[in-house]
């Protein structure tokens, strides 16, 4: 444990000395019903390459289902990763306006949960996740798939189990593409019968940007120390569609991008403390973890169950490391200092030398 420790120690040092983040990263979404844009995905990652920008390609069903099909569009993306471009997941799920028409949702609950506006294309229920899963699997290659993306309500019914990282973001506020990477859990929750997560991931933030406005927006926050300091990392994403209507500030992101720390999702996460925690999940080891009350208030009392030691730290959603206390087998802390909000409690188990992860809810 003190290695850790003493990596975190020294990574919160570092980050200290940054005056701008030290990676960036930019995800283009591969929506349904686009897929027919190959050609322009293909101007995308041939422009992102002479600049020296590895992409995290985000493909839909449709996106996978079509490249697989043709033998042509199979061998570009192969040529794509080994130029280092990183092949991922994106599901739009049955809250989306537009969903891609997978899920594991039951019937019900894809009548009651679909957008009904006139805009909504929400598609008709073709199958259930599996297959999406497998033929990311096959496109991905030796490659694996480790990142994935999506619009989802609750991640954990349709998010493929395997896959340690994940991102999200929003379009409202260009301060979203700043974040350091942290751990996530996601789930449990029950759908018909069956409980899906929890699972644990490392998570990484975006911003949206389709016009040179955000994009300005997101440079001018980057060159303020003030504010980018705090974080290690800015990521952006477009979609493909965007690109095919007005490319100017896609290249525009380019060329100010360039040479600043540029990697892949994959790349970042891996190098990042958070893959030590989401890659070492309970299994097996008969250790129940109890968090009570849960939401809390001004107190939380943690209870493993058996004696057992080890070590909390409590995460808000940008990745801050907002507590950390040694634990032992029944501890209660103070939380009443923590804003209201979503936290993860991460913790490390000593005697198996492992991390799990719990939701805490602050009120």
């Amino acid at each position: 444990m003190k290695h850790i420790s003493l990596l975190l120690i020294s990574i919160a040092f570092s980050l200290s000395l940054w005056s701008q983040p030290e990676n960036s990263f930019f995800v283009i979404h591969c929506d349904p019903g686009f897929s027919h844009l190959f050609p322009k995905l293909r101007q995308m990652v041939d422009s992102a390459t002479v600049h020296n920008v590895p992409l995290t390609l985000e493909l839909s069903p449709q996106w996978v289902y079509s490249i697989l099909e043709d033998d042509a569009k199979l061998q570009q993306v192969r040529e794509w990763q080994e130029w280092g471009h990183e092949i991922a997941a994106h599901h739009h799920s049955i809250f989306h306006c537009f969903w891609d028409s997978l899920t594991n949702y039951v019937a019900d609950s894809i009548m009651l949960y679909q957008p009904q506006a006139p805009a909504c294309d929400s598609g008709v229920l073709i199958s259930n996740m599996q297959p999406f899963w497998d033929s990311l699997d096959v496109l991905c290659g030796d490659s694996l798939l480790l990142t994935w993306g999506s619009s989802d309500n609750n991640p954990a019914v349709d998010m493929y189990p395997d896959v340690p990282y994940r991102t999200d973001g929003g379009r409202t506020d260009p301060a979203q593409a700043f974040s350091n990477p942290y751990p996530v859990v996601h789930g449990p929750t029950e759908m018909a019968g069956q409980t899906y997560g929890p699972y644990l991931t490392c998570q990484i933030n975006y911003f949206f940007i389709d016009n040179i406005g955000k994009v300005n927006a997101v440079k001018n926050l980057y060159l303020d120390n003030g504010f980018s300091n705090d974080y290690s990392v800015v990521g952006v994403v477009t979609h493909v569609f965007d690109f095919n209507a007005n490319p100017s500030y896609f290249f525009n992101w380019l060329n100010f991008i360039e040479g600043k720390g540029c990697k892949t999702v994959r790349q970042i996460l891996r190098e990042n403390p958070c893959m030590v925690f989401a890659s070492k999940e309970v299994a097996g080891q008969g250790i129940d973890i109890d968090i009570f009350p849960n939401p809390a208030h001004s107190a939380v009392t943690i209870s493993f169950g058996k004696p057992l030691s080890g070590q909390l730290s409590i995460f808000d959603n940008l990745g801050k490391e907002m507590l950390r206390s040694e634990i032992n087998n029944q501890t209660t802390l103070d939380v009443s200092a923590l804003p209201p909000g979503i936290y993860t409690a991460l913790f490390y188990i000593s005697e198996y030398d492992l991390y799990t992860g719990r939701k805490l809810v602050i009120q």
